[in-house]
């Protein structure tokens, strides 16, 4: 799980995703990474670790450095076979996930799970929402050539994580690492999950610096797999 400035919502989610995960196996992990935070996202992170010390651990550093920082730092450290990740802020209901293992344990031969929020629309986000995701998909496509419907939650086998470059320190992390995925020929496999309204504060997504950002990492990701 990745956290900025998500002190009001992180203890619950956590727990909320350690349910999930204590029903669904009895071999699992629970990385919290505060990215640099303001407020007391670290302190309620250890409230909660302090619960499950054995399945939890908790990583904070400063100062922020984006999503993309976060997912990198938690990719790092994970000692389990498979890996996904989930936001702090609730909009992805940890049961969710369940999907993307569902994938897997059906076809082994898959070996990296994206997923699509099919009714996030109706369900949490915005107009503006909608439009900057479209245009995202629109762009990654004529820039790097793959055309797959993904909405940022995916499923990888470590072994993957531990080989791949991971150039973005923004949310096209979540983009870049699938889309590397599929050009080197790992066979996907698709999900969909649920989303809902975050449980309290603001997006931290929807600001014109952090849309440039990713939009230069999409092209620099373009000219990369070009060149390559």
């Amino acid at each position: 799980m990745a956290a900025w400035n998500e002190e009001e919502n992180v203890a619950v989610c956590m727990r909320e995703a350690l349910a999930f995960l204590r029903d669904a196996t009895s071999d699992y992990e629970l990385i919290l990474v505060d990215d640099g935070s303001s407020d007391d996202t670290a302190g309620a992170a250890r409230v909660v670790m302090a619960e499950d010390p054995e399945h939890v651990r908790v990583i904070s550093y400063s100062p922020n450095r984006g999503i993309g920082g976060a997912l990198k730092t938690g990719y790092a450290v994970a000692s389990k076979d498979w890996v996904t990740w989930l936001p702090s802020d609730g909009q992805v209901p940890p049961e969710g996930l369940q999907n993307l293992f569902d994938i897997v344990e059906a076809d082994p031969e898959i070996r990296v799970v994206t997923c699509t929020f099919p009714h996030r629309f109706e369900e949490a986000d915005s107009l503006l929402r909608k439009v900057l995701s479209r245009g995202l998909r629109a762009f990654m496509w004529t820039a790097t050539g793959v055309s797959r419907e993904m909405d940022g939650i995916s499923l990888f086998p470590r072994e993957f994580l531990r080989a791949v470059p991971m150039k973005s320190e923004t949310f096209f992390l979540n983009l870049e690492l699938p889309i590397r995925a599929i050009r080197a020929g790992l066979k996907p496999g698709a999900a969909t999950m649920h989303i809902r309204p975050r449980m309290s504060g603001q997006s931290k997504v929807l600001n014109v610096k952090r849309i440039r950002l990713v939009a230069q990492e999409t092209l620099r990701l373009g000219k990369e797999l070009r060149l390559g």
